[in-house]
């Protein structure tokens, strides 16, 4: 039972991990581009976004893109 715990731990964390840093490029770039623009940084953070929707729509199992 705790080396299901762990494996299922150790999934869930690097899952995350994985979101995080498609959020974190995701905004990086979107400041690049407002930055070059002269949009306010603020709005970076809809790139973030925009990333990790995709990241989970093409991670997932279900039927939503096929």
């Amino acid at each position: 039972m705790l080396e299901f715990l762990k494996d299922l731990l150790r999934e869930g964390i690097g899952a995350i991990v994985k979101f995080v840093i498609a959020f974190g490029v995701g905004t990086g770039a979107g400041a690049v581009v407002c930055w070059y623009y002269g949009i306010p940084l603020g709005f970076s953070i809809i790139g973030g976004i925009l990333v990790l929707g995709i990241a989970l729509a093409l991670m997932s199992e279900s039927g939503f893109l096929s």
